[in-house]
């Protein structure tokens, strides 16, 4: 074979293992967030999340038709582009590369009776990366907390007492050393709450979910959870009640002297 087609070859499964690895990173976001109600977006968002779908149903489909599968990957991230101008751009071009990729293989090796292949020992290689990349995926987006994440001890500006005002009631989290949190959401007490660590060094690296997370019972039976994450002035992110999302901005109680 010559060194076009050996490279042509190559490319194709470059191609291919990183349009699966980036397919799953997409699949794994809209697991992990939910997919958006396109009928409720304006038209702009709506016709970028249909793009966004349609690339990564491009790149899976390239493993069976090359040229179809990445036309229409690249496609999708152009249309993606144009959408949201130079939003995130960066980050898109990776899958459109990826398209363009498949697309200049399949026509050098279209009209070729391609002999050579990879090694088995590197798709048993590759396989593996990918099942292991899945299981990364799982655990961080079903763990509680995932696998990996070090026990929580609250520094001295986490422990004390936050307050947060929510439209139909207040929040009262006291934070303990030990990384038990009491208090109060509306005139119901807390039981068994915990503040946790949310993510493990896989999340933080994927930008999932929050770095914290608070958790328990109130004394009227309901659970709640309450991601947060610190910033420069309180800890914000959401409490979920009764399957209600509010937004949560908690801030410190001042300890007067």
């Amino acid at each position: 074979m010559s060194a076009a087609r050996r490279a042509a070859v190559i490319g194709r499964w470059t191609a291919r293992i990183a349009g699966t690895l980036m397919a799953l990173f997409f699949l794994a976001f809209f697991v992990g967030e939910g997919f958006p109600n396109i009928f409720r977006l304006h038209w702009r968002e709506s016709l970028s999340v249909l793009a966004l779908s349609a690339a990564v149903v491009g790149l899976l489909l390239a493993w069976i038709w090359e040229g179809l599968g990445g036309a229409v990957a690249l496609a999708g991230m152009v249309l993606c582009m144009l959408l949201t101008g130079t939003r995130g751009i960066g980050f898109l071009l990776v899958p459109a590369a990826i398209g363009l990729l498949h697309v200049v293989c399949w026509w050098r090796l279209r009209s070729a009776a391609v002999g050579w292949e990879v090694p088995r020992k590197v798709l048993i290689v590759v396989g593996a990366a990918v099942g292991f990349f899945i299981l990364l995926c799982a655990n961080e987006m079903f763990g509680m907390p995932p696998l990996m994440t070090p026990a929580l001890h609250p520094s001295p500006d986490m422990v004390g007492t936050w307050e947060a005002k929510l439209p139909t009631m207040d929040a009262v989290f006291t934070i303990n050393p030990d990384a038990s949190v009491s208090g109060r959401i509306g005139d119901a007490t807390l039981i068994d709450g915990r503040i946790i660590y949310s993510r493990s060094w896989f999340g933080k690296l994927m930008n999932w979910r929050t770095d914290y997370l608070i958790m328990g019972t109130l004394s009227r039976g309901d659970r709640f959870t309450a991601p947060l994450t610190m910033t420069g002035v309180g800890l914000e992110g959401a409490l979920f009640l009764s399957r209600r999302p509010f937004g949560l901005k908690l801030r410190k109680q001042q300890v007067r002297p």
